[in-house]
């Protein structure tokens, strides 16, 4: 319960200094970022920070986005192409991490199951194709297989000049 209680704080910590920060760094605005699917706008969740700070809980922030939009996680096919658009720029560096969560926002499996995937660059625009996670048939519980039931986060950090970026977005797919 303490734990929870911490990572609460530090997300709103987090955000604080995120709104601030923004403030003061007017001069090096960061791009917007789109995340669609067949013209279809995912929600996301968009944090900066400085490049060499951690996050330290990305489990929070998930629970955090689900419980903003919970009723509004879009359903996307496997096979089908999930698209990136920077309205200003692309990262100079980008690592992007999928994950299997449960129905309230946390890492169902170790942050060791977390999969890094690939994505390509064009111009101002990322795109790839939403793949099965192995992690996804680690469950035992025989509903997590029915249509729809995977809930899958992702999170793709970006890293511009001095600035860092974290974009986060959840999905619900099957599991194959």
């Amino acid at each position: 319960m303490k734990r929870i209680y911490i990572a609460v704080l530090s997300f709103v910590l987090l955000l604080v200094l995120t709104i601030c920060d923004r403030e003061e760094v007017s001069s090096t605005a960061m791009p917007e970022i789109t995340i669609h699917m067949d013209g279809k706008v995912i929600q996301s969740q968009t944090l900066s920070r400085e490049v060499g700070i951690e996050l330290d809980d990305e489990s929070a922030l998930f629970q955090a986005q689900m419980k903003d939009s919970a009723a509004s996680i879009p359903y996307v096919k496997l096979g089908e192409t999930i698209h990136i658009d920077f309205d200003d720029k692309a990262p100079d560096t980008y690592e992007v991490k999928d994950y299997i969560l449960d129905d309230e926002g946390r890492l169902k499996y170790d942050e060791r199951m977390a999969k890094p995937l690939n994505i390509e660059f064009a111009d101002r625009k990322a795109t790839f194709k939403l793949e099965s996670n192995l992690a996804a048939f680690l469950s035992s519980n025989s509903k997590d297989y029915e249509p729809g039931a995977t809930i899958r986060g992702f999170h793709l950090t970006g890293k511009w000049a001095d600035q860092t970026k974290d974009i986060l977005f959840v999905v619900r797919t099957d599991a194959k």
